[in-house]
């Protein structure tokens, strides 16, 4: 073994841990979730969450004397490394060593970073989004992306599981949104559509007088947040039974993360929609019995896909 390799060894382990560590800090449902996934697939999940997650972080968690242009900066340059197919040093080694091994190895289309890229330059400078197609878009740069990237480490690439991994990721994004609707006004975002505002007589500058007066919604804001978290409801809906497309080993986490990541919906719900002074989270003991209960979903569809394999038919006949 040659002395370049017996060093790369050890940075290897400490740049695996640094993302194993990325994971457990700020992605807590995911890092709950990645506990049930196959061993060999749990190191190409934790680097693709890295990557994702630290250039999200470079745009979302800047401080506030620091300039856009300085970040947009290094997401060009990300975006020219992807376009050079990765040849060279990435912006960020040896992050972009590992996620190459991961494209490479999974065959994840490299269309779907230079995608993420571009929802990342939206948030570089707060715009609003007129429509819930605009927002939806926006969604599927910053989450929707995030979402087909597993799928195709997971093994699923057909057109029902790639649309419904999508799917699942614009549902995960519009929850992180309903439940920071605070926490973004206050660093002057507001995601939420413009027309649907204007649907339940609100405006802006209603929203900020709530948030400074601290008072928390009124009824006009409920009745927003209401119709919010229902048609989020309804993207769960359509996207979570895709997990059944996944490999039967590989569904338990998805299934985990989805439900986990609706549970905050019903957080927000019980309590009556205040995302203006609280950020809804799940309890450990719910991360448990959603766990508990994901688990026992699994079991029976595969005792379901084991009954059908051996052709068992089953009649329903008066009895005589």
């Amino acid at each position: 073994m040659s002395a370049s390799s017996l060093c790369s060894v050890p940075a290897a382990a400490a740049s695996e841990a640094q993302e194993e560590a990325l994971l457990a800090h700020h992605g807590r449902t995911f890092h709950f979730a990645a506990r049930f996934l196959p061993g060999e697939l749990r190191p190409s999940f934790v680097t693709l969450y890295a990557f994702f997650r630290t250039l999200d972080d470079l745009v979302d968690e800047r401080r506030p004397e620091e300039e856009p242009r300085a970040i947009a900066e290094e997401l060009r340059a990300w975006r020219a490394w992807f376009l050079a197919d990765r040849q060279g040093t990435a912006p960020r080694e040896p992050l972009g060593s590992r996620l190459t091994q991961v494209v490479e190895r999974y065959g994840v289309p490299g269309t779907l970073f230079l995608d993420f890229l571009e929802g990342l330059h939206w948030d570089l400078w707060p715009r609003e989004f007129a429509s819930f197609s605009r927002l939806r878009a926006y969604c599927y740069r910053v989450a929707g992306t995030v979402g087909l990237a597993l799928a195709h480490v997971l093994g699923a690439t057909s057109g029902g599981a790639l649309a419904a991994a999508e799917g699942l990721g614009i549902a995960m994004q519009l929850t992180n949104i309903l439940r920071d609707v605070g926490g973004d006004l206050r660093k002057g975002r507001l995601y939420l559509p413009l027309e649907d505002l204007a649907r339940f007589g609100l405006s802006r500058s209603h929203l900020l007088q709530l948030l400074d007066t601290g008072q928390g919604p009124d009824a006009a804001f409920r009745d927003l947040m209401r119709y919010e978290v229902t048609r989020t409801h309804l993207c769960y809906a359509q996207s979570l039974p895709g997990v059944w497309l996944l490999p039967p080993d590989r569904r338990l986490p998805i299934l985990l993360a989805g439900r986990l990541y609706r549970r905050i919906l019903h957080a927000i719900e019980q309590h009556d929609y205040d995302v203006l002074r609280a950020r809804a989270h799940t309890t450990l003991t719910e991360k448990l019995r959603e766990a508990m209960l994901a688990l026992t979903l699994d079991r029976l569809w595969r005792r379901g896909e084991q009954l059908g394999a051996f052709g068992l038919e089953v009649s329903l006949e008066d009895e005589p």
